[in-house]
């Protein structure tokens, strides 16, 4: 079938709809994607992604170490939340997790040095949220 005769194609060009990419383009990008995306960089990307990631990493480059109820108070996160995001960013080495032998139990969280690396980028997205459109 040509692409004069493709219904999709003359949908798209009678349309007011986008025009229509070929699906090797569209595979291509893909490729691209899964490429840039993959390995460590890959995963930090997701970690970054997930919600309140950012939101934890700034508030204990502010102020460092914090406890959990600490962190939890700032950010009125839900604490099975709080509690998911916080083991996953000790994981990842972007924060170090101190336990103290007392009663009640205390527990601390601080950004080790591969998470204060991450300080450049949220001052960066700082200056990008106050610039005027």
């Amino acid at each position: 079938m040509g692409k004069k005769n493709d219904p999709l194609i003359q949908r798209a060009e009678t349309s007011s709809f986008p025009t229509f990419v070929p699906r090797e383009e569209v595979a291509e990008k893909q490729e691209q994607h899964d490429v840039a995306c993959t390995g460590e960089f890959g995963k930090l990307l997701r970690l970054i992604g997930k919600p309140h990631t950012l939101e934890i990493i700034y508030g204990l480059s502010v102020r460092s170490p914090m406890r959990f109820s600490e962190i939890q108070r700032q950010l009125k996160v839900q604490p099975k939340t709080l509690t998911a995001r916080l083991h996953d960013l000790v994981k990842a080495g972007l924060l170090s997790r101190t336990t103290y032998n007392e009663i009640p139990p205390r527990v601390d969280y601080a950004l080790t040095e591969k998470g204060k690396s991450l300080g450049g980028i949220i001052c960066s997205l700082r200056k990008l949220a106050s610039q005027k459109s």
